[in-house]
């Protein structure tokens, strides 16, 4: 034979045909199976494909890689080392804070010490300055409320004539010592002594 061939076949090329949606899963397809043509439905045909939405995976699925966008799925592993470093970074912040808190505590102990002994160095100080002026000429006298002279526990009125004035209760009856006064329910008595 000679000549040339031309085996240009006419029609509509496959890249200007309109394209389709994606089969859903009852959608029956055409193949043959077991030797034999037959139509199935689509999702018989990806046995064991997951669906993108509202599937559910029985078995194992390995992510081999890091993931860089929260929308990636993660390996175990990857979680496992985010969960050792934020109990790490809790661990620290909790360890930082017990420790702040046991100064915290540490200080205000000491500091209650040192107001304990500064009270007890105050009170010995002003026991020793009190004690140092009993006896001494222009010394410490108690004073009562109402700034008059404490003697003996009693508060002295003032000074009239040379004498003292005093109030005090009295013996109710004789106390048997020469010159002490006592009463005697209506006026006051002498006692002679015994």
């Amino acid at each position: 034979m000679s000549g040339s061939t031309n085996n240009t076949a006419s029609g509509t090329p496959l890249s200007s045909l309109p394209s389709i949606d994606a089969p859903d899963g009852t959608d029956l397809v055409f193949g043959i199976f077991g030797g034999k043509g037959q139509f199935v439905p689509q999702s018989k045909v990806w046995l064991g494909a997951v669906d993108k939405l509202g599937d559910t995976v029985e078995g194992a699925l390995s992510a081999a890689y890091t993931p860089t966008d929260p929308a990636h799925l993660v390996p175990k592993s990857y979680v496992d080392a985010q969960g050792d470093k934020i109990a790490a970074s809790v661990t620290g912040a909790v360890g930082t804070q017990v420790t702040a808190a046991q100064l915290a505590a540490q200080n205000a102990q000491t500091s209650e010490t040192n107001a304990k002994n500064s009270e007890a160095g105050a009170a010995n100080a002003a026991s020793t300055a009190i004690n140092s002026q009993k006896g001494n000429p222009n010394g410490i006298v108690s004073i009562s409320a109402d700034g008059h002279l404490m003697l003996g526990g009693l508060e002295l009125f003032g000074v009239q004539n040379g004498h003292l004035i005093l109030t005090l209760s009295l013996p109710t009856s004789d106390p048997g010592i020469t010159g002490a006064w006592w009463n005697n329910g209506g006026y006051v008595c002498i006692s002679p002594g015994s």
